[in-house]
């Protein structure tokens, strides 16, 4: 049965069920981008070892519920962006935090295998521009589409070759004396 929830927070991911994913948010509520104060115990102050502490307990891990937390707690504490393009590399840099590495997420099928789950491509969308940029798992490089300079009554579909690989700049011998 379909099930539409107003979300007001903006964020979702699958299962369990998004009414779930809200009630579980509350055993977070001592979160914060704040670190704590220093308290007294028994005539000792303790302090936070470094920054950072403030979000202390937020789960790490792959599962659907530890997502929709990091995810909540990353898009309400994210600074506003002064404009579009910081808006976009923002979202990518928030979303790296969901990225799963080749084999740390494993099914097992049968009796000897098991299936590999990694992130193949990350897609950030803004609206305003009607612009979509890509980067996949091969290639962590940007990528737009402008979807005001496709044809949106075309007779056809099209593919993008999304094909090739992150390129990287050797820069050892442009270093400069400070």
């Amino acid at each position: 049965m379909l099930k539409v929830y107003d979300d007001p927070l903006g964020v979702i991911t699958n299962a369990p069920t998004f009414d779930w994913h809200l009630t579980n948010l509350n055993n977070y509520v001592n979160l914060s981008a704040l670190g704590p104060a220093p308290k007294k115990l028994d005539g000792i102050t303790l302090r936070s070892m470094s920054t950072g502490t403030g979000l202390h307990g937020l789960p790490g891990d792959f599962s659907s519920p530890s997502r929709f937390v990091r995810a909540a707690i990353f898009s309400a504490t994210a600074k506003p962006s002064k404009d579009d393009q910081a808006a976009v590399s923002q979202a990518f840099h928030l979303l790296n935090q969901f990225d799963i590495p080749p084999g740390a997420v494993r099914t097992a099928v049968g009796k000897n295998d098991v299936e590999v789950e990694w992130t193949l491509a990350t897609v950030v969308r803004d609206p305003k521009n009607l612009t979509l940029y890509v980067k996949t798992f091969d290639d962590q490089n940007i990528r737009s589409f402008s979807l005001k300079k496709l044809d949106p009554n075309a007779k056809h579909l099209i593919k993008f070759d999304l094909k090739g690989n992150t390129t990287y700049q050797d820069m050892s011998g442009q270093g400069q004396p400070f």
